[in-house]
C-alpha cells in the first residue's frame, strides 16, 4: 500500500508539472514564417503577383498615413530589379507595397515595379518627408500554455535581410504592425539594399523569456519590418520623385531554434502519453505482484 500511495503521489506531481508548463506557455513548434515572395509551399511566385504572406500594414508619405501603399505586398518583376540590390536567391524575392509603380515618372502600379515615393533623412528615422512602409509577417508559435501567454524557454529565429534604403525589426510591437513601431528594434541597418547581414531575434535565457531582444507569446505572433526609403539623401528634401524601394528577407544558416534544437521539436503532447503509460505500467506489476510468504 506505501508504494502505491508512492506512485499516487508521483502521479499528482507530474500532473501539476504539466499543468505549470502549461501557464508558463512553453513553445515546441513554430509555423509560419515564410521568406518574402513565395507561396504556401515555399515556391517562388511570379513577378507582379501578391504576397499571401507578407502586407504592409502602414504606409506613411511625406509624414502623413496613405493607404494606397497598403495592403498585401507584391513581388518585384525581374526587370525592374534594381541593380545595386542584393539578387533573388532560389528561396526568396523582392517585393514591395501595392501601388509601386513601373518608373519613376509614374507607369503603371501594381505590375511589378519597385518605384515608391521617398526622399530624404537618411539616419534620421521616422522623420516627416521620407516614405516609411511597415512589411508584417504574421505566424504562430504553439507549445503548452494560454494563447497569449510569454514564452519563457529559449527561441531563437535568424533572418538575411536587405532594404531600400533602410530597415527596422521589431517582434510583436505596440500595434502589431498597423501603426508606427516606437521603443528599441531587435536589429537594423542603414544603406541595406544591398545588405547580407543577419538578424537574430531571440528572447533570452533568463527562464522569463524576457532577456533578449524579442518577446514571443503562445499563438500569434508578428514580425515587423519597417523598411524608410530615403533614396540617399541626408537630410530634408522637398523632392517628389519616385525612387526604387522594397524588402528582401530570406535565409542562410540556421534559421529557428528552440531550446538549442532545430524547429520543430517534439510536442508535450508526444511525452505525456508515454509517462502514464509508464505510471499504467508500473501499477500494473504492483498489483501483479505476490505478497512474500509469511512463516507460522
Amino acid at each position: 500500500m506505501k508504494q502505491i500511495a508512492r506512485y499516487s503521489i508521483l502521479g499528482a506531481w507530474l500532473f501539476l508539472c504539466t499543468l505549470g508548463v502549461a501557464h508558463a506557455g512553453t513553445a515546441t513548434r513554430i509555423n509560419g514564417l515564410y521568406y518574402t515572395g513565395v507561396n504556401a509551399n515555399g515556391d517562388l511566385l511570379a513577378g507582379g503577383t501578391q504576397e499571401s504572406h507578407w502586407s504592409v500594414t502602414y504606409a506613411s508619405v511625406a509624414g502623413s498615413q496613405n493607404t494606397s501603399y497598403q495592403g498585401s505586398a507584391y513581388v518585384v518583376s525581374a526587370n525592374y530589379i534594381d541593380g545595386g540590390w542584393t539578387k533573388n536567391t532560389t528561396t526568396a524575392q523582392w517585393i514591395v507595397p501595392p501601388g509601386a509603380s513601373t518608373a519613376a515618372t509614374g507607369g503603371t502600379i501594381n505590375a511589378g515595379g519597385d518605384f515608391l515615393p521617398g526622399n530624404g533623412n537618411t539616419n534620421n528615422i521616422f522623420s516627416s518627408n521620407e516614405g516609411i512602409y511597415v512589411y508584417t509577417l504574421a505566424f504562430n508559435i504553439v507549445g503548452s500554455g494560454n494563447t497569449g501567454d510569454t514564452i519563457t524557454n529559449a527561441i531563437s529565429i535568424s533572418l538575411t535581410l536587405s532594404a531600400d534604403d533602410q530597415y527596422y525589426v521589431y517582434v510583436n510591437p505596440t500595434g502589431n504592425g498597423t501603426t508606427l513601431p516606437t521603443g528599441n528594434a531587435a536589429g537594423s541597418k542603414t544603406n541595406a539594399w544591398n545588405s547580407t547581414a543577419v538578424v537574430t531575434l531571440e528572447n533570452g535565457t533568463n527562464g522569463t523569456g524576457t532577456s533578449g531582444n524579442s518577446i514571443f507569446k503562445i499563438g500569434t505572433n508578428y514580425l515587423t519590418i519597417v523598411v524608410d526609403n530615403t533614396n540617399s539623401i541626408n537630410g530634408s528634401s522637398n523632392s517628389t520623385a519616385l525612387n526604387p524601394g522594397g524588402l528582401l528577407v530570406y535565409q542562410v544558416g540556421t534559421a529557428n531554434l528552440i531550446d538549442g534544437l532545430p524547429n520543430p521539436v517534439p510536442e508535450v503532447g508526444v511525452w505525456l502519453p508515454i509517462i502514464g503509460a509508464l505510471g499504467l505500467f508500473s501499477w500494473r506489476r504492483l498489483r501483479s505482484a505476490k505478497p512474500p510468504s509469511v512463516a507460522t
